[in-house]
């Protein structure tokens, strides 16, 4: 059995506290049941002692009398033997002959306690741990005055007490040790149960990792587990069905021999992306998953993590194959633009609206100035995907100030510019060129947390070339500027 593995500490776990449990209680046991049945049986002592001075109250001292039957009846019962003595240690009656045939433990004990006899008042008693000499046992004795002229002495031997201890402590020795066994195992198999779907995971992964798709997993819970194994399926599916289409545009492109340099060279840009941006995401899964699977976590909230860290990731790399086939079917002419007349300020404005929420999360100002409704002709959808991803950049890049400006201007008789301003750090010169490259990043400093696929610019730069129009970003006073221009209404 692997010692990192989930079952071998769950099982070590369970085994070290189920040990720690017997032993505490073990220990309990022999610190502190001895105590506490020897202060039940002082308790026991007073409840008889007070008994027999009330019942003497309506009795007599004499062994054919009711008192003297209900002190052989105590004796029986709770193992408590009692003699009633006169002050000078005569003794006048007892519950059995065991303290009469040992004279010397009732002789040592009048001897010890008869100042303290003297002392009393009636209806008071004393309790002190007496030994018996002869027999080399002790007991509990409980010493009061019965009247004016008689004692009455209760003795319990303790070693009863010890007794009842050592076998209380054996028992729980016995059955612990039983518990023990039955749970480890029980430990054992539900244990395996649990990291069975997990390593399941983690081998789909393994196999994800190398492009390998073939092998599903098969969701049985609604659990965590159940959800990443839906999300692993998904993301499977999508990236096969991706690779698939990769596949087949290849295969379309290799049939027109006119286009075989440009076949090549987006066959070598695409497993070159998908090879370099893929690759991160896939190994971050491989390594929750494998974290999951070794046990590295058992908290359920960092298990929860790792679990929306593995979604997130899925997440990305499906939109990351969206865009990229977006990208190569604009860039190759793969794609037939669908040219209409439609409202451009309706089109910027609602994209703004979409955008509202992160606007108000983040505190970002925005406006729209449009001096009138202008109509242009292009592919909707298309441009809307411009005005998207300018306003998503701008997001990104905004500073302190958060601002951002969208205008609607004509350059000409039949063009129109829209420009996207973001307040922010002016981009250098020489990186201007390289913001259309996909993939590429002015701020190198940036993590993945920030999101979006890194092509954004890119499908711009395709979406335009395709139009066969003017597309820019430029430094201005406060900020920077975005924009890109469309044919008017036909």
């Amino acid at each position: 059995m692997n010692k990192s593995s989930l079952t071998t500490k769950l099982f070590t776990t369970v085994c070290f506290l189920f040990l720690f449990l017997i032993m505490s209680v073990f220990l309990l046991n022999k610190t502190v049941l001895e105590p506490f049945y020897r202060n039940e049986k002082e308790h026991s002592l007073i409840k008889i002692f007070n008994q027999a001075v009330e019942y003497y109250k309506d009795s007599s001292l004499d062994n054919s009398s009711d008192f003297f039957t209900e002190l052989v009846r105590i004796d029986s019962l709770n193992n408590m033997e009692i003699i009633i003595s006169d002050m000078d240690s005569n003794v006048i009656m007892a519950s059995s002959n065991n303290f009469l045939r040992n004279g010397f433990f009732f002789r040592d004990l009048s001897i010890a306690y008869r100042d303290t006899w003297e002392d009393l008042q009636e209806g008071q008693y004393k309790i002190n741990q007496f030994t018996d000499s002869k027999m080399n046992s002790d007991f509990i004795t409980l010493s009061g005055r019965l009247t004016e002229d008689y004692i009455i002495s209760i003795r319990t031997p303790l070693e009863s007490i010890r007794e009842s201890v050592d076998v209380s402590n054996k028992f729980l020795l016995i059955v612990g040790t039983i518990c023990t066994i039955i749970s480890l195992i029980i430990t054992f198999i539900v244990s395996k149960s649990f990291v069975k779907p997990i390593k399941e995971l983690d081998d789909i992964a393994n196999k994800m990792s190398n492009l390998d798709f073939s092998k599903k997993y098969n969701v049985e819970t609604n659990d965590e587990i159940g959800t990443l194994g839906n999300s692993i399926n998904t993301l499977s599916s999508n990236l096969e069905k991706t690779i698939n289409d990769l596949k087949n545009a290849n295969m379309e492109l290799e049939k027109d021999v006119e286009e075989t340099s440009k076949i090549s060279e987006m066959r070598n840009q695409f497993i070159s992306d998908v090879s370099h941006e893929l690759k991160t995401p896939i190994s971050l899964i491989q390594g929750y998953a494998e974290g999951l699977s070794d046990g590295i976590i058992t908290d359920e909230e960092d298990k929860k993590y790792y679990i929306d860290v593995i979604l997130d990731e899925a997440n990305k790399m499906s939109n990351l194959t969206k865009d990229l086939l977006d990208l190569s079917r604009l860039e190759y002419g793969k794609e037939e633009l669908i040219y209409d007349n439609f409202s451009i300020t309706e089109l910027v404005n609602n994209t703004l609206k979409k955008n509202e929420l992160l606007f108000n999360e983040k505190g970002i100002t925005y406006s729209l100035e449009s001096e009138e409704n202008y109509i242009g002709y292009a592919d909707h959808n298309r441009i809307e995907q411009v005005i998207t991803n300018y306003i998503s950049n701008a997001i990104k890049n905004v500073n302190e100030d958060k601002i951002i400006k969208c205008s609607i201007t004509p350059t000409s008789e039949d063009t129109l510019r829209i420009k996207v301003f973001n307040s922010g750090h002016h981009i250098a010169d020489e990186d201007m060129p390289r913001l259309w490259t996909r993939f590429y990043k002015v701020d190198s400093s940036r993590n993945r947390e920030i999101g979006g696929t890194g092509i954004g610019l890119s499908l711009v730069k395709a979406i335009m070339t395709q139009h066969g129009q003017k597309y820019g970003a430029c430094n201005v006073d406060g900020g920077v500027e975005f924009w890109f221009e469309i044919q008017k209404e036909k």
